[in-house]
C-alpha cells in the first residue's frame, strides 16, 4: 500500500512530462505540415503552368480545334476553355513546337500563384519567349489556368505601379475616351522594336520593352476598367504571331493614368 502513492505520483509525473513534450512537438509538427502543404501547392502550380504553356504554345495548322481542346483541357478551368484554347491560321503547314520551359520565378499564396517561365520554341528557328501564367488552386479540384499566358521578351519584369483606387466601374464615356490610346499602346508594344516608340503612350515612370515585332496587333476585343484614377484596365485583344501566322488571344491588365485629358500606361501584368 505504501508503494501505491509513489506509483500514482510516478504516473502523474510521467503524464505531465509527456504533455509538456507534446506541447513543444505539436507546433513543430503543425509548422512542418504547413510547410509541406505550401511546398506541394507551389510544385503543383509550377507543373500546371509549365504543362499548360507547353501545350498552349504548340501550334499545328493541321490540328483540329477539338484535338487542341483535349490537349489543353486538363490545365484550363472548364468555363474558360472557349476563351483560352482557340488559335487560327491561314496555312495548315505552319507549326510551332515547344522545346523547353524553365522556371524564372514564382509568387503568390495558397489560392493564387503567378508563374514566370522561360520558353524556347522552334518555328522552325529557335525563339526565346517569357510567359507569365496565372494559376488558381481550386479546393478538391487541383489547379487551373483561367487565361492565356502573357507573352513578353525575356527581361526583368518591370514593377507595376498601383493600378487603381477602388473597384468602382468606369463609365462607358471614359472607356471610349481611353480606348484609342490603349489601342495605340497595344499596337506599339506588339509591333515596335525600340523603347522610344512607346514614349507617346506610357507614363514617365514606366519601364516597358516592346515585343520587337514578334506579334502583329489585330484588334482590341474587350476593354474593362475600374478605379477613379489611376485605373485598372483589363484588355482582351487578338494578335498574330509573325513567323507562323497563328492568331491567338492575349489578356493584359494595365495600370493607366490620366494627365491633361490624355491616358498613359504605367505597367502591364497578367
Amino acid at each position: 500500500m505504501r508503494l501505491l502513492p509513489k506509483l500514482l505520483l510516478w504516473i502523474m509525473l510521467t503524464i505531465s512530462c509527456l504533455g509538456t513534450i507534446a506541447s513543444f512537438v505539436q507546433p513543430e509538427q503543425d509548422l512542418s505540415a504547413t510547410w509541406l502543404q505550401q511546398s506541394l501547392q507551389q510544385q503543383v502550380a509550377v507543373e500546371t503552368a509549365a504543362g499548360f504553356t507547353r501545350e498552349w504554345m504548340s501550334w499545328n495548322g493541321d490540328e483540329l480545334p477539338e484535338v487542341r481542346q483535349v490537349r489543353l483541357k486538363p490545365y484550363v478551368s472548364p468555363d474558360k476553355l472557349a476563351q483560352v484554347v482557340p488559335v487560327q491560321t491561314e496555312q495548315k503547314t505552319n507549326r510551332q513546337q515547344v522545346l523547353s520551359t524553365e522556371l524564372l520565378s514564382l509568387s503568390g499564396n495558397g489560392a493564387h500563384f503567378t508563374v514566370r517561365l522561360r520558353v524556347i520554341v522552334a518555328n522552325p528557328s529557335r525563339v526565346l519567349w517569357e510567359a507569365e501564367v496565372q494559376v488558381w488552386m481550386q479546393t478538391g479540384q487541383g489547379a487551373a489556368v483561367t487565361a492565356p499566358p502573357l507573352l513578353r521578351l525575356p527581361q526583368t519584369p518591370p514593377a507595376v505601379p498601383d493600378s487603381g483606387t477602388g473597384g468602382e466601374t468606369v463609365s462607358s464615356e471614359v472607356k471610349q475616351q481611353m480606348r484609342p490610346a490603349i489601342e495605340s499602346f497595344l499596337k506599339a508594344m506588339c509591333e515596335s522594336k525600340e523603347k522610344s516608340s512607346l514614349l507617346n503612350y506610357v507614363s514617365a515612370s514606366a519601364n516597358l520593352t516592346p515585343l520587337s515585332g514578334r506579334l502583329h496587333f489585330l484588334s482590341l476585343e474587350q476593354l474593362e476598367a475600374t478605379g477613379t484614377g489611376p485605373y485598372t484596365v483589363k484588355v482582351t485583344f487578338s494578335v498574330q504571331e509573325e513567323t507562323t501566322g497563328f492568331r491567338v488571344t492575349q489578356i493584359w491588365r494595365l495600370a493607366v493614368i490620366e494627365e491633361n485629358g490624355k491616358y498613359f500606361v504605367g505597367g502591364v501584368s497578367s
